[in-house]
């Protein structure tokens, strides 16, 4: 090959006319690949719903089973409040007089560690 005959940079070598079926083989395949890559892209959007509504499934059974242990840890917490006064109700019955002391006591307590507090 002489280099008068030689292809030049940017140039391609064609070997005489265009062949037309192997363009046309060309666009074919690349319709091939444009169908192939939407119904590609179509999938993965599909997995991607379907994937984020079983997060949003998930999150739904946790916040109700959280929404539940609240309402039965709030339930608890009443009842030992109400047992407490029900026993502290039946204490003062029982002791009034201690009853009386202890909560003197305890205001004189509570008085004193105010006018502690009040002076600093």
């Amino acid at each position: 090959m002489t280099a008068d005959s030689m292809p030049t940079t940017g140039q391609a070598a064609t070997s005489g006319p265009i062949d037309e079926p192997a363009i046309d083989r060309a666009r074919e395949s690349l319709g091939d690949v444009r169908r192939a890559s939407r119904e590609f892209v179509r999938h993965g959007a599909d997995a991607v719903r379907e994937t984020a509504q079983h997060a949003e499934d998930a999150a739904r059974a946790r916040a109700g089973d959280l929404e539940v242990a609240v309402h039965d840890g709030i339930r608890r917490a009443e009842d030992s409040a109400n047992r407490l006064v029900r026993r502290t109700a039946d204490y003062v019955q029982e002791q009034p007089l201690k009853a009386l002391m202890i909560a003197t006591a305890t205001g004189a307590l509570i008085a004193i560690a105010a006018g502690l507090v009040s002076r600093r």
